[in-house]
């Protein structure tokens, strides 16, 4: 099995790295021995039928990530999405219609709704429509609040671990 080195680049903090920078950037992790760049975006990626995702933020279109698939491979480089699957989504509750209706709190999604494992079934079908790599890091940190805000209002108490590893495995299916 081949040893995996790389970084993850984050797409998600104030701005989205361009093509251009980005392939200088793979430039300089070939010449130093690296085969892996996870590419860490939050909502910043372009998503057919979801049109305010990654809206007034910059985002890659589906094209970009394509190219910039395209590229690494030829530098040996494996590209990986990073997507988020529960937390760290508060950017689209701005602007998504109906974003509150599936949202537990500020940045967390509701953990069995119906409506968010659509979404985050777009999100995979995505990944595998721009990236040749079969391997995606799928973040579910930072979830804060996770069960306590919508999710409690119709469910009432639930430990969160019981939660959060009903969300694991259904993400995982």
């Amino acid at each position: 099995m081949e040893r995996k080195i790389g970084v993850m680049l984050d797409c998600s903090r104030n701005m989205v790295m361009n093509v251009a920078g980005v392939k200088k950037f793979i430039d300089i992790l070939a010449k130093i021995g690296y085969n892996r760049l996870m590419l860490y975006t939050e909502d910043t990626y372009e998503i057919k039928g979801e049109p305010m995702f990654g809206y007034m933020r910059g985002r890659y279109s589906g094209e970009e990530i394509k190219e910039i698939d395209s590229y690494a491979l030829s530098k040996g480089i494996e590209l990986v999405p990073c997507i988020q699957t529960l937390a760290h989504l508060n950017q689209l509750s701005r602007w998504l219609p109906y974003c509150w209706e599936i949202f537990d709190n500020e940045s967390t999604l509701l953990v069995d709704d119906d409506r968010v494992y659509a979404l985050i079934d777009k999100m995979f079908e995505t990944c595998a429509e721009n990236y040749t790599t079969k391997n995606i890091h799928i973040g579910m940190d930072e979830a804060h609040g996770m069960g306590l805000g919508k999710y409690f209002d119709k469910h009432g108490y639930e430990p969160r671990s019981e939660i959060f590893l009903r969300h694991l495995n259904k993400v995982y299916e």
